[in-house]
């Protein structure tokens, strides 16, 4: 009897210890963030993010500022300063020129020219109105001149900085007649690429702006899933999203002046995304809903597919902006007033 308890008690004990060898084994999940930063005032409603060299720029709607990042260490970035102005209002529309930062106003209608040659004391250079009324969204800048679509009055406006002190509007086109409004601009060779969102019917506009002074509507393309047109440009591919529709498109644009709509993935697991940056065979989408950001493979950009996302709903809280450098993504928060940096490894761990 001694001998069989025993044996009992030995082979409990090997169960037990081969289950905590098991569990060590497995390990804790692996987190993909790196670093984090929260303010819920600097960092207050985060529209997007952008990299130059060690610094991240996030303009801020709700906050109605720019604020400015160190991200040199990116397991512990940093406010360096933020910039806020009466002109200024909900923060949107970001592009930058060397140390010129031009920024629109979604509740002034205006565009704002920084100098931020000292990133601890961005200071006005010059402003001016955008129509005579209007939300702006996003903004483009290539040699000299500023593009700035205004929603309310259905044009593409065309902005001389050459004098960053007094910018002067030079030209504008509309863009739709219908109850669309145009809310994104993508520079590609002699054009500019809209798109347009909140109508019945929404659209990819295509303007010629070779010459900047006379902008000029050239095409247009329509579908059920196309609106918004928000993304990167790789070589001759424009890879853009569809917040709406839960949709992610590649466009060929070899000839950006007839853009043709390559494929689409519609799922529901994008989360409603807002923006869309490529690196690779990767897309990545901010998601609005989804709270954080998803993973797509593009290695063959006529079939895309889903493959993983990470979701945090209170330090990524209605996600709005990504960028990416090297190995790791930098995604802005609206709501979660954030900027956390990922791994982009280890958001495809399972």
């Amino acid at each position: 009897m001694f001998n069989n308890l025993l044996f009992a008690m030995i082979a409990c004990s090997s169960i037990h210890f081969a289950v905590e060898e098991k569990i060590a084994i497995a390990g804790p999940p692996t987190s993909p963030i790196v670093g984090q930063l929260v303010d819920s005032v600097l960092l207050r409603g985060t529209e997007d993010v952008f990299l130059e060299g060690d610094y991240a720029y996030l303009p801020c709607r709700e906050g109605q500022r720019l604020t400015i990042c160190s991200i040199k260490d990116p397991a512990r970035p940093k406010i360096v300063s933020s910039f806020t102005h009466p002109k200024l209002g909900s923060a949107a529309g970001f592009a930058i020129s060397g140390n010129t930062v031009y920024l629109t106003s979604m509740s002034t209608s205006r565009l704002l020219v920084i100098d931020v040659t000292d990133k601890s004391a961005p200071r006005l250079l010059g402003s001016v109105l955008i129509g005579k009324k209007g939300v702006l969204y996003k903004a483009a800048y290539r040699d000299g001149f500023c593009y700035i679509p205004n929603l309310t009055e259905k044009k593409l406006f065309v902005v001389d900085v050459r004098n960053p002190k007094q910018p002067v509007v030079t030209g504008s086109v509309a863009v739709t007649t219908e109850n669309d409004g145009p809310f994104s601009v993508l520079l590609h060779g002699d054009y500019a690429l809209v798109g347009t969102i909140f109508g019945n019917r929404n659209r990819l506009a295509v303007v010629n702006v070779k010459n900047p002074e006379k902008p000029r509507l050239v095409t247009q393309i329509f579908g059920p899933e196309i609106g918004q047109v928000s993304g990167d440009v790789v070589d001759n591919l424009y890879y853009s999203v569809y917040w709406d529709k839960n949709a992610f498109l590649i466009f060929d644009i070899a000839d950006p002046g007839k853009p043709r709509l390559q494929a689409k993935l519609i799922d529901n697991r994008l989360g409603k995304p807002n923006r869309c940056i490529v690196s690779g065979n990767r897309a990545y989408l901010p998601m609005i809903e989804g709270n954080g950001v998803a993973v797509l493979d593009i290695s063959n950009p006529k079939k895309p597919k889903f493959l993983s996302s990470f979701s945090d709903p209170v330090l990524l809280k209605k996600t709005y902006g990504v960028a990416v450098r090297d190995n790791l993504l930098f995604v802005a928060s609206r709501e979660g007033n954030s900027l956390v940096i990922l791994d982009r490894d280890a958001l495809e761990i399972k």
